[in-house]
């Protein structure tokens, strides 16, 4: 059963603010996300756009994100006209009200529907999310729409309620999900930290050899084959000279291609259990080796139909380095809506002419 089996009724301003998390898959922190309902609401496209820290980028920030959210709109078929809901969520910094945080955002209000009006869009409703409280940006009645508690789980009227009864429940915080593959805290690793220093000067050094890079690639390959075995076999951890050498090794593209081979279905788990032990385990200053991890771990995410934490980890790989060519690919690819099977296709043709290769150099060696 889907949601559209069941006819939502959206009868207030709460319902459409309580109804985001459901629609999108998460509840974005700190951004911007634009709907064009569909016939039960809840279908029709969605996009989002993080919000910086700094007010001051929002009004480029909000104009550029509307223009895009239009093209996209388009592509899904709708016209022009679509009638389009906006959501602005945004926490409260320390010292700062939550009354304080709205009125932040009340000109990005404006400065949304001007720009979607003049894209031709119509927005229906500009609503604030705030510490669990929601404002009407698009009221004009004073003390009306202002601050409102989302309703109770346990409300009857609740669309909430309605969907968790039906068996469905609230995509989690964007930032709840980003934790899952932060670094940890440096200083309670030393070993670790002295592990990746050490390793790292090793694996240097290797590679500045007559044929080291052929064999540092051997060494990180032959890691990875045994530390997917163990994940399989339930470990959850490796030792920390392990993880940090895997950690430098993956900086080969080659080695990472290697990485990509653990998405058949059985491995999925497993796979993702590891990239996301070695995406923690890049403690700061360490940090930028995590590109290419984050990368696996977005494939391995996308297999899962997971494109929430797929987008946020190649935005974290991005950030880190914009020219990481693989994460750009994956990212349009998870953008567009593409299908992760033709991309599943080519690591598989990959992996059996690795193999090949494997087999003829063993016979040539004999």
């Amino acid at each position: 059963m889907n949601v559209s089996e069941k006819k939502l009724t959206i009868s207030s301003l709460a319902n459409l603010a309580e109804i985001l998390p459901f629609m999108l898959g998460h509840y974005p922190d700190d951004s911007i996300a634009f709907h064009c309902p569909g016939p039960n609401f809840i279908d029709g496209p969605s996009m989002t756009c993080p919000l910086p820290d700094d007010p001051a980028h929002w009004q480029q920030i909000a104009e550029s994100a509307a223009c895009n959210f239009m093209h996209y709109a388009q592509s899904k078929g709708q016209g022009l006209d679509c009638n389009i809901i906006i959501y602005l969520c945004r926490e409260p910094r320390p010292g700062q009200t939550a009354e304080e945080t709205a009125e932040l955002l009340r000109p990005v209000a404006d400065w949304l529907v001007n720009a979607l009006t003049e894209h031709r869009g119509v927005p229906q409703q500009t609503i604030g999310l705030v510490a669990g409280r929601w404002w009407g940006f698009a009221c004009d009645l004073s003390g009306c729409c202002e601050g409102e508690p989302l309703p109770a789980l346990d409300d009857p009227n609740s669309v909430t309620a309605q969907l968790i009864r039906l068996g469905y429940s609230p995509g989690r915080r964007t930032s709840d999900i980003v934790q899952e593959f932060q670094p940890i805290d440096p200083a309670s690793a030393p070993r670790l930290l002295q592990a990746l220093k050490d390793e790292g000067d090793s694996y240097s050094r290797q590679r500045t050899q007559p044929a080291g890079q052929d064999a540092a690639l051997a060494a990180t390959r032959q890691l990875l084959e045994g530390a997917m075995r163990d994940f399989r076999d339930g470990a959850t951890e490796l030792a920390d000279d392990i993880a940090a050498r895997l950690i430098h090794g993956l900086q080969d593209n080659h080695a990472r291609d290697h990485a990509f081979e653990f998405a058949e279905d059985d491995d999925l788990p497993h796979a993702r259990r590891l990239w996301t032990y070695l995406a923690r385990r890049c403690v700061a200053p360490f940090t930028g080796q995590a590109v290419p991890v984050l990368t696996a771990l977005a494939w391995i995410a996308w297999r899962q139909d997971d494109k929430i934490t797929a987008r946020l980890a190649l935005k974290q790989a991005l950030t880190a380095d914009p020219d990481y060519a693989m994460a750009d690919i994956l990212h349009d690819a998870v953008n567009q809506g593409a299908d992760p099977q033709g991309l599943l296709a080519i690591v598989r043709d990959e992996r059996a002419q690795r193999h090949k290769r494997t087999q003829h150099q063993d016979t040539t060696a004999h």
